[in-house]
């Protein structure tokens, strides 16, 4: 009896120590990956990106996965780079950042000084990029392109369980991945537009001295590695518009950026002027600058000013950017261009050329008298703070922001005036002839294409509107409705006064002839 009670000790003893031994060995993570080690490792692939001389593709960790125990126990995500991905947006699985999201994140990264890069290199094919990386999300940046680039990418490597699913308290995880498909720009592209518009971004309407200013875009920045590299900006203005300049005549600096960088003068670029034409060149001696800047956005801000030679609507100032780069800078000589046209104009009213005569005429009787009137003086006042139709009946001559005379047709000539709201004004009359008091209210209004050309404007004066138009032959057609100015001559100005008047005028001055003479006639009676 002592030797079973014996042998059952030991082989509850036995059972116990191999019990103990098999619990351990379910708890070896490392082994069997129950819960997921921090030596876990997964392949990401990126595909679509050529496999060119000199490109480089590199993976950024932007979400790690998170352990317990020394690194034995996977147990959740954490972001990097909370300012972009917040823990609240941290999953498995971040393929479907927005494009906004990717950009800001890509910035972000590039910016962080302790960045590990993992490089991804090229495999199966010209077109498919790998790279052997934990559990974690990755950032994907291509660089070293010939006038092209990738846009950022994200890939994951992260933990499902059994039935494939993400949401893991425990049992058997496995790494899968996701993979990338590159979208390649194949070319830079210029955009430029006019800021403060009272258009449109590349159409609008301007006076003698404004000032207008623009923002020219490039995107997205190509990386170049060989020696000949070419890439510049060049802005050419029309007659009509001059470059701003300081107080010593030297043309005004334009203002570079990519993204809130701020790049330097002769440093990240040069800028040189040939009379109206501007240039930015990003080629400094014989290298290229903006290499560390590849696939983000090119900004050049700078202003023009409107001279005298500024051109009527029916024409166009214009000013034009053009884009100078190469395909390729280890090749000589493979070079193109691309180029953004922005379109002002300046209107008048009255112009026999311009076609915009019989708008306002000048009557010497009425409106159909046919007697335009000529030498009538007229000031134009504008709308403004403290400018209104009553301020400007009572407002000095000197105050008016434009003069004309009537010719000889009637016809009052305004020129190079902008889209806004003004008030007409009769100064002076011709001799014989009395002012016309009344304030005209006059309204230029336009329309602009989408591309910024005018594709009508019209003329307003006191609720008579005037209109012209582009058809689909490119020629302009007028619909005018006149508004007469009449003058009254000085010689049929109506009497004031009536006939009782009159009487009451002769009663009273006989009355003081009869008394003089009363007056006189005692004073010889009482001589005698």
């Amino acid at each position: 009896m002592k030797k079973l009670k014996k042998l059952f000790a030991v082989m509850l003893s036995l059972i116990m120590v191999l019990a103990m031994g098999i619990t351990s060995f379910a708890a070896d993570s490392g082994t069997d990956k129950i819960f997921g080690t921090i030596d876990d490792t997964a392949t990401i692939t990126v595909n679509g990106i050529d496999n060119e001389t000199g490109i480089q593709v590199n993976a950024y960790k932007v979400v790690e996965a998170r352990y317990d125990g020394a690194g034995a126990t996977f147990s959740g995500y954490n972001s990097l780079y909370p300012a972009v991905i917040t823990q609240e947006m941290v999953k498995a699985d971040l393929s479907t950042l927005t494009s906004d999201q990717l950009t800001s994140l890509a910035n972000a990264v590039m910016a962080d000084d302790t960045k590990t890069a993992i490089p991804l290199t090229n495999t199966t094919d010209t077109t498919t990029w790998t790279a052997t990386v934990g559990a974690g999300t990755y950032l994907v940046l291509v660089s070293d392109t010939e006038a092209h680039s990738y846009n950022p990418m994200v890939v994951s490597a992260y933990y499902v369980n059994e039935n494939g699913n993400t949401n893991i308290s425990e049992g058997a995880l496995t790494l899968t991945t996701t993979a990338a498909n590159a979208k390649k720009s194949n070319a830079p592209t210029i955009n430029k537009k006019i800021t403060n518009s009272n258009g449109n971004d590349y159409g609008n309407s301007v006076e003698v001295n404004d000032i207008v200013n623009y923002e020219v875009t490039v995107t997205p920045i190509p990386s170049y590695t060989g020696s000949h590299p070419v890439f510049n900006v060049e802005d050419t203005l029309s007659n009509g518009l001059d470059f701003v300049t300081d107080e010593n005549g030297n043309v005004v600096d334009p203002v570079v950026k990519v993204g809130t960088t701020t790049l330097t003068k002769d440093t990240d670029y040069t800028v040189s002027v040939d009379g109206r034409k501007m240039t930015i060149n990003f080629v400094v001696g014989k290298a290229y600058k903006l290499n560390a800047y590849a696939s983000q956005t090119l900004t050049i801000r700078y202003s023009a000013k409107v001279n005298k030679d500024a051109v009527l609507w029916d024409n166009v100032n214009t000013n034009t950017a053009k884009l100078n780069y190469t395909n390729d800078s280890k090749v000589d000589g493979n070079n193109t261009s691309a180029e953004k046209t922005t379109y002002t104009y300046t209107f008048d009213i009255g112009g026999e050329a311009t076609g915009t005569n019989g708008i306002i005429t000048k009557t010497g009787k009425d409106k159909n008298s046919e007697k335009p009137l000529d030498g009538a003086v007229f000031g134009l006042y504008k709308a403004g703070e403290g400018v209104t139709a009553e301020t400007v009946a009572t407002a000095a001559d000197n105050a008016a922001y434009k003069t004309a005379t009537s010719d000889t047709k009637g016809q009052i000539h305004f020129s190079q005036l902008k889209k806004g709201t003004y008030y007409l004004k009769e100064l002076s009359a011709p001799d014989g002839y009395s002012v016309n008091t009344h304030v005209y209210t006059v309204t230029i209004d336009t329309t602009h294409k989408n591309d910024g050309t005018l594709d009508r404007w019209s003329v307003t004066i006191d609720g008579t509107t005037s209109t012209f138009a582009l058809n689909n032959e490119g020629t302009w057609e007028s619909v005018k409705n006149p508004t007469y100015i009449v003058n009254t001559t000085l010689s049929s100005l109506p009497s004031t006064g009536g006939i009782g008047t009159t009487i009451f005028t002769i009663v009273g001055c006989g009355i003081m002839i009869a008394a003089a003479g009363l007056f006189f006639a005692s004073r010889r009676k009482e001589n005698r």
